[in-house]
């Protein structure tokens, strides 16, 4: 097994290309927003397309995982159309409950997570369930297209949704429209409505898709199988999506929507983007390890995967720390300046995270789902229990920043020992060196940016740029040197 073989180098370029296409087109979306709305503006959209992301995540059990995994560890065409035929049965119904869950539910959902009554945002809310319906049919695609890793479509797909939210926004921009949360959600239409369609088109070019349409589901055994593992995968990811989601809104409730945008400006930069870089991983990522079939080849892949996230991901955090004022005024506008004291110390988390994410990752593959449930209900419990003292106990940006180290930390620890659990070869040695020497510097940055000048001078910040940098390159180099 090749991690990056010539066609696995050719399907990781395209569809990085719409992992990061997609990613680029959202974040000069948020730019748009910035300009033509404030920081009250962003908060806004920012929490209606959170809400938007976990009605899908909840109506197809968890995001693409499962579609990926069932399809990619089944070899046979018929049984792979077997398994489309089920789980496609499954998201429609579970879709539609959805949409009209929101539907009727309109005025309890805006007042839970916006904290108003007003009617016109419970208009919005209200066609945010045909947005979500859009999304379930997309999202459906994109795992089936990701399973057969079919990555022009999958890319071509995954880049013409956000571009054409972006015309949308940016027209509404130029010719200065009244921001109104109609505008914001039929963005929202729009993008996924386009995606869904061409992500429709690209599974329908499939070459199976002719041939075996006709076949039948799976039997009443299998269904249970893709089930269980698909609702533990659901919990997983719905409890993290909810979690964020009550997050803000305890920000919107207690700070203002301006509060809110500026925090989650920070977060984009920071999470939002590391989230959209693993997604493109995770495309090669996770059917290479659910196929690993011996200890060897599970070291290989995960330590290879490691290190190279770990050397790109720390480059990139002390990149982001280091020209944090330009590339807010870049990405959004000078109203979002204090953003910067949320993005100095989510960087460090943002560094747990994707590490976690690499060890994690073998619970996927070994379809776990005790353990997949029961540590991801944990971690956002403690990091709803962190965020609610730190919005209890604190008023700044950098302290509710804070709330969110911690867990991904602990969420680290356990993945790691889990990993080391499942394969021996897996030692702990292999990854805390690099871990520890890559966040101190970013420790101190973060808790000295208030502290005196000496502390913060401009050596003490060259030298951890410094450190940073050759951390990064050993990690790349420790890439290079696993053999595969």
């Amino acid at each position: 097994m090749r991690l990056f073989s010539a066609r696995g180098r050719g399907g990781a370029q395209v569809g990085a290309f719409g992992v990061f296409g997609a990613a680029f087109v959202w974040l000069v979306g948020f730019k748009v927003v910035a300009h033509w709305a404030g920081p009250e503006g962003v908060g806004l959209f920012s929490q209606l397309r959170q809400m938007a992301q976990a009605a899908t995540i909840g109506a197809t059990f968890g995001g693409t995982n499962a579609l990926v995994q069932g399809i990619a560890e089944r070899r046979d065409d018929a049984e792979r159309m077997q398994f489309r035929t089920t789980a496609a049965g499954l998201i429609a119904i579970s879709g539609s409950l959805v949409a009209i869950v929101m539907t009727v539910a309109a005025p309890q959902l805006t007042q839970f997570f916006l904290s108003s009554e007003d009617s016109g945002l419970v208009s919005a809310v209200r066609w945010l369930a045909l947005a979500v319906l859009l999304n379930v049919g997309a999202t459906y695609a994109l795992g089936v297209l990701n399973g057969y890793r079919s990555y022009p479509y999958l890319a071509l797909s995954q880049v013409s949704g956000p571009a054409a939210l972006l015309m949308l926004l940016a027209g509404a921009w130029w010719w200065a429209i009244p921001t109104t949360p109609q505008l914001l959600v039929g963005s929202f239409v729009l993008c996924f409505g386009v995606t869904c369609l061409f992500g429709a088109w690209g599974v329908s070019r499939l070459p199976i898709f002719v041939v075996a349409s006709g076949l039948r589901g799976l039997t009443k055994s299998q269904s249970r199988i893709f089930l269980r593992f698909a609702l533990s995968n659901l919990v997983a990811a719905l409890s993290t999506t909810v979690a964020l989601l009550l997050i803000r809104s305890w920000v919107i409730e207690s700070r203002g929507l301006a509060f809110a945008g500026l925090f989650d400006a920070g977060w984009t930069l920071t999470f939002n983007y590391t989230t959209l870089f693993l997604t493109a991983c995770s495309a090669i990522y996770l059917p290479l390890l659910t196929a690993a079939t011996s200890p060897e080849e599970q070291k290989a892949c995960m330590l290879r995967t490691a290190y190279l996230v770990f050397g790109a991901g720390v480059l990139i955090c002390y990149a982001m720390v280091l020209l944090r004022e330009p590339l807010i005024n870049l990405l959004y506008s000078p109203q979002f300046q204090a953003s910067g004291e949320v993005l100095m110390v989510l960087v460090i988390a943002v560094i747990f995270r994707g590490t976690s994410w690499v060890y994690g990752t073998m619970i996927l593959a070994t379809r776990n789902s005790r353990v997949l449930l029961l540590s991801d209900l944990a971690l956002n419990l403690c990091l709803l229990a962190t965020a609610r003292y730190s919005l209890e106990r604190y008023t700044s940006l950098e302290a509710l920043s804070w709330a969110f180290v911690l867990p991904n930390f602990l969420y680290l620890v356990f993945v790691i020992e889990y990993a080391h659990n499942k394969n021996s070869l897996m030692r702990r040695r292999l990854i805390w060196p690099l871990l520890v020497a890559g966040t101190l510097p970013l420790f101190y940055l973060a808790l000295a940016s208030s502290a005196p000048q000496l502390a913060y001078s401009g050596f003490t910040v060259g030298l951890c740029m410094a450190i940073g940098l050759a951390v990064s390159v050993a990690a790349l180099i420790a890439y290079k040197k696993v053999a595969l």
